[in-house]
């Protein structure tokens, strides 16, 4: 079994008296966040940007992702999305020109601390996402979903828009070679799936459906049930959040927060897709110790910190464990209860593919 579900106790009363303040202070907060972020992000390139609600947009934050870069933004444009922004924080590497060698992407920087990217992302969207259908993902993240093999993007967003739906919820699935990672070498322009193809079929437990509101880091989720465990945990111990909404129809009413781990304002639809997660290759270690020195992502990086001593314990980890399965196709994820279809999108999928 894929997932155990957790009970939850829903909202207490005296915090649902509250919540009409809480939203108020929740928009509030995104506001002045917003503000910040704009004084800090200049755009780089000057490549005319079309109002045109059909398009889907995908917007990536990126920092040293000159390895996974260039085929995941040739992936994306394959996959049909129109137009690509992307967010440098401060990258080092060639990074920036390697985005600006697509002709349907755009270009912009920042300095600021990794920790205030969702209102980097707060501010893109509500500037050039409103309307359109958007990917909000990581360079290392692949979407797939029931049938992608035939299903094109456009067909997805264009069966959500028939449902009345306006985001999809994904399960952030960690890839992992079958060997060590210093037995192995991802060559830039690749795709990763050839050499990191295994991820864990269970010990997931799914735990917390909306509403849920975290006052202290200003979070708040309406959506599905979120998933916890997998290879990340059995490994290195640590509890994640394994779900995004990465893909989403964007209105200024909705906002995601914690990346797109949580979403407030959407009707998500009854699919799950999967992000399959490219973290775990080679140069996994020394992204490890970049990000401990740096303390800018959650908590002081503590998720990177609990991958170090790992690795200090370990260096020639092998991830693989008899619940370990090595991808093949969407029907496999669905069989496996990664991802979950609907007898609507399979009579769709009929007609249209």
């Amino acid at each position: 079994m894929f997932v155990k579900t957790s009970t939850y106790i829903p909202t207490k009363w005296k915090e649902a008296l509250r919540r009409p303040i809480y939203l108020q202070n929740f928009a509030a907060k995104r506001f002045v966040a917003r503000r910040a972020a704009a004084r800090k992000i200049k755009r780089i390139d000057d490549r005319n940007i079309p109002l045109a609600r059909t398009e889907i947009r995908a917007f990536m934050i990126v920092r040293n992702e000159e390895l996974r870069l260039p085929f995941m933004l040739q992936h994306y444009f394959e996959r049909g999305v129109d137009r690509i922004f992307v967010l440098d924080n401060d990258s080092t590497d060639d990074t920036r020109s390697i985005a600006l060698s697509f002709d349907d992407t755009h270009l912009f920087h920042t300095e600021d601390i990794y920790a205030h990217q969702g209102a980097w992302v707060d501010l893109l969207l509500r500037r050039y996402g409103d309307g359109c259908w958007c990917l909000v993902l990581d360079a290392d993240e692949m979407i797939v979903y029931p049938d992608f093999e035939i299903v094109s993007l456009r067909e997805l967003c264009n069966f959500l828009d028939r449902e009345s739906f306006d985001a999809l919820d994904c399960v952030l699935l960690d890839m992992y070679p079958d060997r060590p990672l210093s037995e192995i070498k991802y060559t830039q322009g690749t795709d990763p799936l050839q050499i990191a193809s295994w991820f864990d079929k269970a010990s997931y437990i799914e735990f917390g459906a909306g509403p849920l509101d975290w006052h202290d880091s200003n979070s708040l989720h309406e959506g599905p049930l979120r998933l916890f465990g997998g290879m990340r945990e059995r490994v290195f111990g640590i509890q994640a959040c394994m779900s995004k909404v990465p893909l989403v129809k964007f209105r200024n009413s909705i906002a995601l927060s914690a990346g797109t781990h949580w979403i407030q304002g959407a009707r998500v639809a009854d699919l799950r897709g999967a992000l399959l997660h490219f973290k775990f290759l080679d140069d996994f270690a020394a992204n490890v110790q970049r990000e401990i020195a740096r303390e800018q992502h959650w908590n002081e990086a503590q998720e990177y910190k609990g991958y170090g001593a790992v690795l200090s314990r370990d260096p020639n980890l092998n991830f693989m464990s008899p619940i370990s399965e090595k991808f093949v196709s969407s029907s496999q994820l669905v069989t496996l209860g990664v991802m979950k279809t609907s007898a609507r999108f399979v009579e769709y999928r009929a007609i249209s593919c």
